[in-house]
């Protein structure tokens, strides 16, 4: 025995097995390729054979040999496909178990490679290396470390990746080639045993799915122990195997006892007495083996979490914890495939030295089972001799056995199959078949199969993908070129993989289709030295397929791992980024990550190195494996990014980076570096709201945490924490109550229009109104009193995309005394809660000082980008000076802020120093001067209605009160939307909207000039005031009155209406005089009526016209009741048609959802001096002086403005209004009362100002009071008034009845006419005009000569009027003469016109007519007697009449509107100083447009 020990064939056999072990860890990584693919052998060994194993600590047969499929010695020597013998080195198989051969559960193996991966630190080797921040970095002492050692990681997650494939039905890689049975010579009916092995290998399940051939090569093996038999024994059962089995059979010794040394009689059997340890060379080959195998048996062991209990799965995740500490298992199915990383020695795992306590006992208890792995020496009797002939054995097999099978194979195949396809009548064949046969191509379709356990999507479960039995030709051809390859024959099998892949690719195959695409790149990788194509086609195309078509991403990125190998191996640098790249996708973040990280290496070891897209790709990397949780890895990844990116001012990028360093300095425990990480990140940037998100949350989190380790705050200065952003120039003081917070332009606005228009005429002491700078203070310093709130408003920004609360906002002020010995004013605490008892029941909390308190917001939402405007209320005490210094808040409930409010006046450029450099005036506005007590007014609407039908009217109370201490008066209010309202005296309370009365006609006497109906005036009532025989107003403090407002739904949509109250003391306070407050409420308007109106001459007369209203009930479920229409005109009125019965007034009235009715009415001119008894004369006093019509006014004031007059104050003369109402029911409603004609007049007011503003836009709104009239002469417009009955479901409850009225506004029946007649424009001296210069001027007088919105008609309208039936006795007397009456008027208010009628016969031609009617008809044959042509002059408004005689000779429809009409100015008239420039009327040709039709009819007496 001590010959076997201390031989020299011991020694010998220590010395060659070394270099062969370091020869199978080679790093090149060509030689991984040729691994991962070589071919794999199945094992199914007895349980004799398993027990001989045991006794050596190897738990099976398979255990045993698995080793040794890496440490072939020796070359092999195969045969091509031309029958020329290659040496091969590195030859290499893999051995699984024969039941073992399909895929481990996914998810599992997933947790196993992300444990790994974890424990992987940072090599030492990066230490010698300088961190890359620019290409110089990239040398050769950097260039010359392999990338396996900067990223060890990477390599284990690769060996590991390939270990856990399982068989395929698309390539035969992991199919078995061959399988060895394994029985023991103990066996006692070893042929029995053998028979049931070699009868259990083709019915393994794998084989059942039909894609795997069950004819492979079996070897079999005989176990012999000496200690358990005898030699001969053994001998003789294998010459029996081999008799039977031929040269396909091994004896195998193996040794079973302690080696020990041997007695001096060299007897073998003798009792061993010093047992001889095994060398490490021999445990270092099984023990990281069978440990990862033992302990992934256990967690594969483990149900699936959806069956699993909770003890169980907490079983397993503690092994899979300790997995993460020292090493991890490898199934039974899977090779082993040496690397430096995947060596695991027993010492590292099981030594208490390297491990924690913690950690040795989650192993001691958790791991496989809760049973802890002995310590056990593997292959402890095994001799040298053994170990030689395991090699033999293993050599034998691959030699003579394997290597000769698949020889025959491939030729058999390439003979049968591959040669046929490959010529003309082979591809004919295939192509017939393929389009014409109906028969099964041997193809199974099964879609379990074709789903890969890698694919992430679960819902391409339904994917039906086709699966070649092992027989067909296809099948065959694949596994050809598999073979091929597997025996180095690269050239032949590319030329097997082109040729089926059209086969794959014809019949869709897709998964095989790209698993031959990349095997074409692998051979042209392997075979080419000089590589001329462009192979990332290739690849390109089978990564697109497995991944679009085959839904397979896990052989995707198996292709992509052999590709970036091959690259690597070519030291083809610069395409591994984009293959790489390509495999990057939501399927799996680590596997992403490990891509990117090798892209952003990869672009180091180009030929020109790309620093910044390495810098991109690693932080790429770095994001992913944040995302699965490898925390180590992605700091790594962003620091080395950071070298790259710092000081470049790319804000996304420092953005990302400070997150992900700020969020990993807080779980490397240094919180303080990681709050100034995150500090910089809330800042204004272009990131996307959720990362923002991402990165406040983490700053909040890390800020508390820190709180709760240090007992205290982060200490932050003034300014330092950057959100919100206070607009330090936005900060300002505004003297009103809570009503007044929301402040924005267009209050803004209405304050402005406001100073500009609201301070004209008297005020209540009947002195003129003084404009002050600004509503609220008069000086320069902002003035409040005491006792009442005042409010500072700043805009608060938040810069961000997110959401951001700040909470408890309070104002940092300072107090200064007055100077003065006399004793200011003062509150008391007791006065002070009286007069803010109001405030206290508002929520609103207040933090009391000595001369002031300031409120406390409890909180302040800012949306992303939000920019908003927040109040604070200062309550001052004493009288003096008080300072807003800044404001204190805390961001989100937790992170206090301070920000000074820095603000500087105006620049100051009056000394020499100061327009040399930048000097700024102190800034004051922020000081207030606290003054004695002033009115404070406080308004609330009453029953104000949300929603409104349009043109509905409705009152609402308005509730006046005033909080101050001093009487207050001079109420007024701005409006935005002054048509909607109208106000009412106290005393109007009770008043009926729609009052009834019994008047058909009114008369109202108005002023004629367009008022502002913007701002009007509330009347305080006398009885609320201090001093009762006081003339002027004033509402005491403390007191509260109510004022009636009615509103009306004037148009349709979502209105806010804005009311800017302004008001002052009764006491004249120098340092205030007024006071404003902001008031704000919404309705919504709907739709009701949609009402329009239309005119058209009367054939009647020259005063008559016919006027039509088109009525449109837009409702869907409301029923509108038509009580009155009603007209308003200075010289028309309307009247009814024709007298109708009730019963079609009352269809004509009411409308139905839906429904559109017509109405009809004569528009008559009012006779002058006509009296009526049913009248009611308004303001109708009598005038002596002749009244200036409004177009006359309205001329001469643009005369003027043109002219340059200064002096335009004259006002239009007062105008008489007539107002007509027709009742549809026995109710009449009076227009001349509130609030209609409040309506009536705004309505006006804002059509007339509209109006105006588009037909002279050169003209200042502020001057149409003193140019523009409100009426004109021939205007008229309309009221129609309604009401909806809404019944009640309650019979008891009186009805709810909607009612209002619709205003038709603007119906001109005047000629229309230019308002600017310009007849005296040049008698103006020659000089420049009106403070204007010539340019504008010129401008001024083109825009009124040439106004594009009035084009002037004919002033001349002319009437036919005669019977429209004649009888005549045409046999008494041949010839019919009917006389006809012409009228003829001048509608021009100022021209005196000349003109020529013409008589036409019908017979005459003419060309201007273009009524339908003439075109169509021939027209029957009269004649005019006597003259048929006249001259005559008309004066302004004049009209004649005159009669013509028309003659007939039969019977019959004659149209006798046959005329024409030219109009000329009168002579004198037309030379009198007109401009021919102006615009004025040369002269028009009119003739009839309409046929007026006589009927002759022959009646015999």
């Amino acid at each position: 025995m001590e010959s076997l020990s201390r031989s020299n064939s011991g020694s010998t056999l220590s010395r060659s097995a070394t270099p062969t072990i370091q020869q199978s860890n080679s790093r090149a990584p060509k030689d991984f390729v040729t691994r991962v693919l070589s071919p794999r052998i199945a094992v199914i060994s007895s349980q004799d054979a398993d027990q001989v194993c045991q006794v050596n600590n190897f738990p099976d047969f398979l255990s045993l040999i698995k080793p040794f499929g890496d440490l072939i010695e020796g070359r092999v020597n195969v045969e091509d496909s031309q029958g020329l013998k290659n040496p091969v080195e590195n030859f290499t198989v893999r051995f699984a178990h024969l039941m073992n051969l399909e895929q481990p559960d996914v998810r599992l193996t997933s947790q196993i490679i992300a444990e790994k991966v974890k424990s992987i630190g940072k090599p030492t080797i990066l230490d010698d290396l300088p961190p890359i921040s620019k290409k110089s970095d990239v040398n050769e002492k950097y260039l010359a470390v392999n990338q396996d050692d900067i990223t060890p990681w990477y390599s284990e997650y690769r060996r590991l990746f390939f270990a856990f494939i399982g068989v395929s039905e698309h390539d035969t890689f992991d199919h078995p080639v061959a399988c060895i049975i394994a029985v023991s010579s103990s066996d006692p009916d070893i042929d029995n045993t053998l028979h049931q092995l070699s009868n259990t290998t083709p019915p393994a399940p794998i084989f059942e799915k039909g894609f795997m051939d069950p004819n492979i090569l079996k070897y079999y093996v005989l176990l012999h122990d000496n200690h358990k038999v005898s030699l001969e024994h053994s001998e003789e059962v294998f010459e029996k195997m081999k008799r039977t089995y031929k040269l396909d059979c091994h004896l195998l010794k193996l040794n079973s006892i302690p080696l020990t040394v041997p007695s001096e009689k060299n007897d073998p059997f003798s009792v061993p007495t010093s047992p001889i340890k095994s060398s490490n060379f021999v445990t270092d080959i099984w023990t990281s083996c069978i440990n990862e195998n033992k302990i992934l048996q256990a967690l594969l062991s483990t149900p699936s979490s959806s069956q699993s209990t909770s003890s169980e799965h907490h079983s397993r995740q503690s092994s899979l914890t300790s997995l993460s500490s020292y090493s991890l298992p490898l199934s039974p199915t899977m090779s082993t495939l040496s690397s430096p990383t995947s060596s695991f020695n027993e010492e590292m795992i099981f030594s208490k030295e390297n491990l924690g306590a913690d950690l040795q006992n989650a192993i001691d208890f958790n791991l496989v089972g809760n049973i802890a792995p002995p310590p056990v020496i593997y292959g402890q009797y095994l001799s040298e001799e053994d170990i030689v002939g395991i090699h033999t054995f293993i050599g034998e097999l691959v030699r003579k056995s394997l290597i000769p099978y698949m020889e025959r194979n491939i030729r058999q195949w390439n003979e049968q199959v591959a040669s046929s396809r490959r010529g003309i009548t082979g591809r004919l064949f295939s192509a017939g078949r393929r389009y014409f046969s109906t028969g099964s191509k041997s193809i199974t379709m099964n879609s379990q199969s074709a789903q890969s356990p890698y694919v992430s999507n679960p819902h391409n479960n339904n994917l039906v993908t086709p699966i070649y039995a092992y027989n067909t030709p296809e099948a065959q051809m694949r596994k050809l070129a598999d073979y091929a390859f597997m025996l180095r024959d690269y050239k032949f099998a590319h030329s097997v993989y082109d040729t089926v892949k059209k086969d794959f690719s014809a019949d869709k195959a897709w998964k095989f289709y790209a698993g031959a695409q990349e095997m074409i790149g692998i051979c042209l990788l392997m075979a080419s030295t000089n590589i001329g194509k462009d192979i990332d086609h290739y690849f390109e195309q089978s990564v697109n397929a497995f991944l679009n078509r085959a839904k397979a991403p896990f052989y995707a990125t198996k292709a992509t791992l052999l590709y970036y190998e091959m690259l690597k191996f070519r030291n083809l640098y610069k395409d591994a980024p984009a293959a790489l790249v390509r495999m990057t996708s939501d399927d799996s973040d680590l596997s992403s990550a490990f891509f990117l990280e090798q892209a952003a290496l990869a672009f180091l070891r180009c030929p020109r190195p790309m620093i910044r897209k390495y810098a991109f790709h690693m932080i790429m990397a770095g994001h992913r494996y944040g995302k699965c949780n490898q925390r180590e890895h992605a700091y790594r990844c962003y620091l080395a990014a950071s070298k790259v990116f710092e000081n470049h001012s790319w804000s996304l990028v420092e953005d990302h980076i400070h997150f992900t360093l700020g969020r990993q300095s807080f779980h490397l425990g240094d919180l303080d570096t990681s709050l100034k990480f995150f500090l910089k990140l809330l800042r204004a940037s272009r990131q996307p709201a959720t990362q923002q998100s991402a990165y406040l949350k983490e700053f909040l989190f890390i800020y508390k945490q820190y709180s709760l380790k240090n007992d205290k705050d982060f200490n932050l200065k003034p300014q330092e924490l950057p959100i919100p952003i206070i607009d330090s120039s936005s900060v300002k003081v505004v003297l009103s109550n809570h009503q007044s917070n929301d402040y924005d332009e267009i209050w803004g606005i209405m304050e402005k229009e406001f100073l500009e228009e609201g301070f004209t005429g008297l005020d209540i002491y009947g002195k003129p109104r003084k404009k002050p700078s600004l509503l609220g203070s008069d000086l320069h310093r902002t003035v409040c009193a005491v006792g009442e709130p005042f409010f500072v408003q700043l805009n608060v920004h938040n810069p961000m995309h997110i959401q951001i609360n700040i909470n408890d906002l309070i104002l940092e002020c300072e107090y200064i005394p007055l100077e003065d010995s006399s004793s200011p004013y003062e509150v008391n605490n007791e006065e002070l809660s009286q007069k803010n008892e109001n405030i206290d029941n508002a929520d609103i909390k207040f933090i009391k000082f000595e001369a002031f308190d300031l409120e406390i917001l409890p909180e302040v939402c800012l949306q992303g980008l939000e920019e908003k405007t927040i109040s604070l209320r200062v309550l001052p005490k004493k009288q003096g000076t008080l300072k807003v210094l800044g404001l204190q808040y805390t961001l989100n409930s937790l992170v206090h802020g301070i920000k000074k409010f820095l603000r500087h006046g105006k620049r100051l450029n009056d000394t020499k120093e100061q327009r040399m450099s930048v000097v700024y005036a102190t800034d004051r506005s922020l000081d207030l001067m606290v003054t004695s007590p002033m009115p404070l007014l406080e308004v609330a609407f009453h029953s104000f209605p949300e929603l409104l039908f349009s043109g509905e009217v409705t009152q609402v109370v308005l509730e006046i009160n005033n909080k101050g201490q001093k009487g207050l008066t001079d109420l007024r209010v701005k409006m935005s939307h002054p048509s909607f309202f109208c106000i009412g005296d106290a005393e109007m309370l009770e008043q009926k909207i729609y009052d009834n009365g019994s008047l058909k006609t009114e008369k109202l006497k108005i002023k004629n000039s367009i008022f502002n109906s913007n701002i009007k005036n509330i009347p305080l009532p006398q009885k609320e005031c201090i001093n009762p025989d006081s003339t002027s107003f004033s509402l005491a403090p403390g007191k509260t009155t109510l004022i009636p407002i009615w509103i009306r739904g004037d148009r349709i949509g979502k209105h806010m209406f804005r009311f800017l109250f302004t008001y002052e003391s009764e006491d004249n306070n120098m340092a205030m005089k007024y006071r404003s407050l902001r008031y704000f409420k919404t309705t919504q308007v709907l739709p009701s009526l949609k009402i329009n109106a239309f005119t058209r001459p009367s054939t009647r007369g020259l005063n008559e016209f016919i006027l039509g209203v088109e009525i449109e009930n837009l409702q869907g479920d409301e029923k509108f009741q038509l009580v009155q229409l009603s007209s308003i005109s200075p010289s028309w009125i309307i009247s009814p048609i024709n007298n109708e019965s009730s019963e079609d007034a009352d269809s004509k009235s009411s409308i139905i959802p839906r429904q559109t009715i017509f109405i009809y009415y004569r528009i008559n001119r009012i006779e002058k001096h006509s009296t009526n008894d049913n009248v009611n004369e308004t303001n109708s006093e009598s005038n002596d002086t002749t009244d200036i019509t409004p177009e006359a006014f309205t001329s001469n004031a643009l005369e003027r403005l043109l002219i340059g007059e200064k002096n335009l104050q004259s006002e239009p003369s007062p105008i008489n209004l007539t107002i007509t109402n027709i009742p549809f029911r026995d109710r009449t409603i009076n227009n001349s009362a509130k609030p209609l004609e409040g309506f009536s007049m705004n309505s006006r007011v804002q059509w007339r100002s509209n109006t105006l503003l588009n037909q002279f836009p050169f003209i200042s709104s502020n001057k149409y009071q003193n140019i523009f009239t409100l009426y004109n002469t021939n205007d008229v417009d309309l009221a129609l008034y309604w009401n909806i009955s809404s019944v009640s479901s309650d019979v008891s409850s009186t009805p709810l009845q909607r009612q209002g009225h619709h205003y038709i506004v603007g119906i001109n029946l005047g000629v229309q006419q230019n308002p600017f007649q310009g007849l005296s424009i040049y008698s103006a001296p020659n000089r420049a005009l009106f403070e204007q210069t010539i340019r504008e001027r010129a401008l001024l007088l083109n825009s009124l000569s040439k106004n594009k919105n009035f084009k002037d008609d004919s002033p001349l309208k002319l009437v036919i009027q005669c019977m429209d039936i004649y009888e005549h006795d045409f046999e008494l007397q041949s010839f019919c003469i009917v006389p006809i009456t012409i009228s003829i008027k001048n509608c021009s208010w100022n021209k005196k016109i000349g003109f020529t009628l013409e008589m036409i016969s019908p017979d005459q031609h003419e060309t201007n007519r273009s009524n339908a009617f003439h075109k169509v008809i021939t027209p029957m044959i009269f004649h005019w007697m006597g003259s048929t042509l006249k001259y005559a002059t008309l004066s302004a408004n004049e009209e004649q009449t005159f009669v013509v005689k028309a003659c007939f000779n039969r019977s019959g429809v004659y149209d006798i509107n046959r005329w024409r009409l030219t109009v000329k100015y009168d002579d004198q008239n037309a030379s009198g100083g007109r401009n021919e420039s102006s615009g004025g009327m040369k002269g028009y040709v009119q003739m009839p447009n309409t046929p007026h039709l006589l009927t002759i009819i022959n009646v015999r007496k």
